[in-house]
């Protein structure tokens, strides 16, 4: 059915890149644009390449995912806020802890350092270090939503921002049309 949805549904909904609703496959694209770039960063003798740079095809937020969870469960768009906001209290609570934040088929969170080297053991100090960032290690699932290839994600080149459209049919575009692909479920 044509129109079913009027924006995409979140990452947790996919798996393997297409999204079974009923009984229709939803196939996702990722639009990309070309940029000339150094082939060893930092080498300014070194041939420039392009290469794909992803390109956003929206932004959702959090009141928009709560709301279409809301339609997924049982729970309220509010009540869906309310435990968002509280997973993210107790991830930041856990991490400033020292713990691995497991969150089962999602991924993990995991507080890594930047630092200033020393000689030697001894005269490393925490001055040493330099600032903190939060690893992500995405989860099974979340790890197929990024797979290429058959029955993974397809591509289509789309100009850069600012830029006029490319034409239809223009070279470097992947398998699967306009990313609102449609087949019929064989599983039923």
């Amino acid at each position: 059915p044509s129109g079913m949805f009027t924006t995409p549904l979140p990452r947790l909904f996919r798996e393997k890149t297409a999204f079974i609703i009923n009984s229709l496959i939803y196939k996702v694209m990722v639009n990309y644009s070309l940029a000339l770039m150094s082939s060893k960063p930092g080498d300014d003798k070194a041939a420039k390449l392009f290469y794909a740079k992803a390109q956003a095809s929206g932004e959702i937020t959090m009141d928009e995912m709560a709301e279409q969870i809301s339609y997924a469960t049982s729970l309220t768009d509010g009540d869906v806020l309310n435990a968002i906001r509280a997973l993210i209290k107790q991830v930041n609570l856990n991490l400033a802890a020292g713990k691995i934040v497991r969150l089962e088929n999602f991924g993990t969170f995991q507080i890594q350092l930047c630092s200033d080297g020393a000689e030697t053991e001894k005269k490393f100090t925490s001055a040493n270090i330099t600032g903190a960032h939060i690893q992500f290690r995405p989860g099974r699932p979340i790890k197929a939503a990024t797979r290429a290839g058959e029955g993974g994600l397809t591509f289509k080149r789309v100009a850069k921002l600012g830029e006029a459209p490319l034409p239809d049919g223009n070279p470097g575009s992947g398998t699967g049309g306009d990313g609102e692909d449609q087949e019929e479920n064989p599983l039923g």
